[in-house]
């Protein structure tokens, strides 16, 4: 999830982040999920379970208060503390 939310920031170096594309740099007009990332279509399971896939299928699920945090370190604790209290 670091990795998804430097490449949501543009953090990433840019052969890492030519991965993450944005859906609206892929459609040409405005839809609700624009800012989330364009999930590439897959068919053998090795891609589907890759994190250019699984990963932006995770990410585009979490909810944004969590997605738009200003810092990496926010983002993080943030996101131990939602999936931890899943199983509290």
């Amino acid at each position: 999830m670091v990795m998804l939310y430097k490449a949501s920031n543009h953090c990433l170096e840019g052969r890492v982040q030519v991965f993450f594309e944005p859906t609206a740099a892929v459609r040409k007009h405005d839809t609700r999920q624009s800012k989330l990332f364009y999930v590439k279509k897959a068919n053998i399971t090795h891609r589907l379970l890759s994190i250019t896939v699984r990963g932006i299928h995770i990410w585009n699920g979490l909810a944004k208060n969590i997605t738009q945090l200003p810092s990496l370190q926010q983002f993080k604790k943030r996101l131990k503390a939602t999936l931890l209290s899943f199983y509290l």
